[in-house]
This record gives C-alpha cells, structure tokens and sequence, in this order.
C-alpha cells in the first residue's frame, strides 16, 4: 500500500481515533457498569484496537480519505462551538478563581491579585489592539471592502461588549472576561482573513502553514478538553482518583496493596460526552494541523506526498471559502454567545432567578 506522508497521514491518525472513540461513545451512551467497565478497563485490548486500526488506514485508498476530510471539515463547525463555549465558561471560572485568592489573601491593593486582573486583562487588550492594527495593514486595503468591514466588526463588537460587562445592566461581567473573549474574537479575525483565497486581499494565501493558527489552535483545544473531562466526571476525584478515604474505608493494613474493585462493585457511569468530545476533536485536530487543506489525493495519477507538489502550489490548498466561513461565522457565535451571558440575566430578570442584583 502506499505510505504517503503529509496531510494524508494526519486523516489517517485522525480517522483512527475518531473511529475510536466514537465507539467509545456508543459504548458508554448509557449509565451503566459496562459501560464504566468499558470507560476505566481493557487498556491492552483499546491499544491493540488502536494500533490495529491504524494499520488498516494503510490500505485506504486516499480517495477515501479525501471524504473524510470533507466529513471532518463541516463536523468541526460543531466542536468549535462547544470550544467556545468552554472557552468563555474559562474565563469567567478564572475571574472568579483569581477574586476568590485575593480575598483570601491578606496583601491589598494593586499587588496583589486584583493587580494580577487587571495586568492580564490589559496584556490581553494590548494583543488585541496590536492585531487590530496588523489586521488593518496586511488585509484592510482600500481595495478590500470586505475584509475592511470584518475587521471593523470585530472591533466594534469587543468594545461593545466589554463596555457592557462593566455597566450596571451586567453585574456580574467582568473586565479578564471580556478581554479574554475579545483576544479570541481577534484571533478568529486573523484566521479566517488569512483563509480567504483573494491574493489581492491577503497577504498569506500562499503560506503553508501558519503556526500561529496551530500554536493558539491547539491552546483553545486543551483548555476546551480539559474543561470537558472535569465536567463530565463533575469532581477531580473522578478524574486522577483519591489519595484519601472515609474512616470506614480506610484498610486494616495500611502496607496492604489495593486491588481494583470486582465488577459487581463498580457504580454505573455514563462517559458517552467526553468520547464524543474526544470524537470530534480528533476531526477538529486534523483540519486544524493541516491547515484546512483543501490538498488534492492524486496528482497525474501519482498519491499526494511531500515533494508530489511544490510550496506555492501546496500553500493553496489551506485557503478556501468554506475554511473562511467556518471561521467568520464561529466568531459571530462567539461574540453572540458572549453578549447573551452578559444581557440574559437583565432582560429575563422577571421571569428567571439568575442570583444576580441590579441596583436600578
């Protein structure tokens, strides 16, 4: 079979994993000892499992491989949201985490963890306001309109919401929190200018990678993930285990080894959201490390590999409308979802309980 490096490598690892645990989601869909069973047991089986299934991808032809990516191009819109989701659900966890230090703390003032909210919201608006003004330079020429219009958009938007989360019509909002979400937003931007395939309004259609997309791509990921295993297993404990017991299940003899517990003793668990998450991050991952490359299977006949296809050619194919509108439109939802955090609790006060108080 052929053994194509590249793109085609990464669907091949892609495509084995979310196979993978998208049968893990099937699995475990309900709340069940099996399905915990299946969750927590059976590591040599799932590696062998794995390893097997990536050596059958070796005899996919890339045609296949090719809907797949296709597949995995439209799914991903569906992990982004999530990823969003989780995202701005971070910072307003990290807001609240840094306040409940500081006052827990006995230093006052700007030095100690309120100085520590106020310097990451500032760093974060000052990136924000430098790729405002690069985004300007490399894509919003005169003869860019659209890309003009975005980018505007997207300042307009921050600056809206994060005036918002400070006024009395949202208590509860907080400045790390808008900076957090404007710095995303502006990101977003980037990415998707940068997906555009007009050369004349952007600079990099001909870049092949981008390692500002993978570095932040990636960063966004393991948050979203890590965020995804906490709440899915609703305690830490669940997730790296318990160093201590109750009185009553501590053993007699503390040097006794402790033994995994029998089938019969397992609690049912449900895990199917975490594998689907898992699921769709794999489809996310691999439009994400190859650049949403659009890169062809055959060349004259010949499989794609490194070197079938010079740079200019192969920076092509990461470019595209639908890699751009994936991106444009799962920034609106961003900026949507944020403002809706920050409006819902004032405009449904008389008919939902948010805790939250407005002194008007």
């Amino acid at each position: 079979p052929s053994l194509p490096p590249g793109a085609f490598s990464i669907y091949r690892f892609s495509f084995v994993l979310a196979l993978f645990f998208g049968a893990m989601a099937l699995l475990t869909c309900g709340t069940t000892k099996f399905g915990a069973r299946a969750h927590r047991g059976f590591w040599i089986a799932k590696i062998c499992l794995l390893l097997s299934l990536l050596v059958t991808t070796l005899f996919l032809d890339n045609s296949v491989l090719q809907g797949y990516r296709e597949f995995a191009r439209y799914t991903s819109f569906a992990f982004l949201l999530l990823q969003i989701l989780l995202l701005i659900d971070f910072a307003y966890s990290w807001n609240e985490r840094w306040l409940a230090y500081d006052e827990e703390s006995d230093v006052d003032g700007l030095c100690g963890w309120k100085g520590a909210i106020l310097g990451s919201a500032a760093l974060l608006y000052l990136g924000s306001l430098v790729g405002w003004v690069l985004l300007y330079i490399h894509f919003g020429s005169s003869e860019c309109p659209a890309q003009q219009t975005i980018i505007s958009l997207t300042l307009i938007a921050c600056v809206v919401l994060s005036v918002l989360s400070c006024s009395k019509i949202a208590p509860h909002g907080t400045l790390l929190t808008s900076a957090a979400v404007t710095a995303y937003a502006t990101f977003l931007c980037y990415s998707a200018l940068a997906s555009h395939p007009d050369d004349g309004c952007n600079p990099f259609s001909h870049r092949r990678h981008s390692a500002l997309d993978i570095v932040v791509g990636l960063l966004v990921a393991s948050i979203s993930l890590a965020g995804t295993a906490w709440n899915a297993t609703s305690t830490k404990n669940q997730v790296i285990g318990s160093d201590s017991a109750s009185p009553n299940e501590q053993p007699l003899d503390p040097n006794a080894e402790k033994e995994a517990p029998a089938y019969d003793e397992m609690e049912e668990e449900s895990w199917w959201y975490y594998h689907l998450m898992m699921a769709a991050c794999a489809l996310y991952l691999s439009m994400l490390l190859t650049g949403w490359s659009t890169e062809p299977a055959y060349i004259d006949g010949v499989p794609t590999a490194v070197g079938t296809i010079d740079t200019y050619d192969a920076a092509s194919y990461s470019v595209g409308l639908p890699s751009f509108w994936v991106k444009v439109v799962s920034q609106w939802i961003c900026l949507l979802l944020y403002s809706w955090t920050l409006l819902a609790p004032y405009l449904l006060r008389d008919h939902r309980d948010f805790g939250i108080e407005f002194d008007f």
